[in-house]
């Protein structure tokens, strides 16, 4: 049986090139009335667990935070407790947060709303 994955901390995207990537890519997709499902229904199976792994630790840290943020930050990037890493293009982290946050606070956010802090 495999084990759950979860975050394990927050490092630098400098240092995450020496890791393998679990989740991440480009994106810009994700539309105003979206919600997680349409998001996580479009997420290839195999990068599921990391994004709800993901989206748990972001809830959990209330990280509302840009792209900018997730690639220029000294704890922007998550690392997973596999050793994995998740990098996101601006767009793509956009998705996700917009995903994560149009979900839990019933908003309507698309993906430019967290493209930048």
């Amino acid at each position: 049986m495999t084990e759950p994955v979860f975050v394990k901390k927050w490092i630098a995207r400098s240092n995450a090139d020496s890791y393998p990537e679990s989740c991440g890519g480009w994106g810009g997709w994700f539309a105003r009335g979206d919600r997680w499902a349409t998001y996580i229904d479009e997420a290839e199976e195999s990068k599921r667990p990391y994004l709800e792994a993901l989206r748990a630790d972001i809830l959990k840290l209330e990280i509302q935070e840009g792209g900018d943020w997730h690639q220029r930050s000294e704890q922007g990037t998550p690392l997973f407790s596999d050793g994995t890493v998740g990098k996101f293009s601006f767009r793509a982290w956009g998705d996700l947060l917009a995903a994560i946050w149009s979900e839990h606070e019933q908003k309507d956010y698309q993906y430019m709303d967290f493209y930048m802090s």
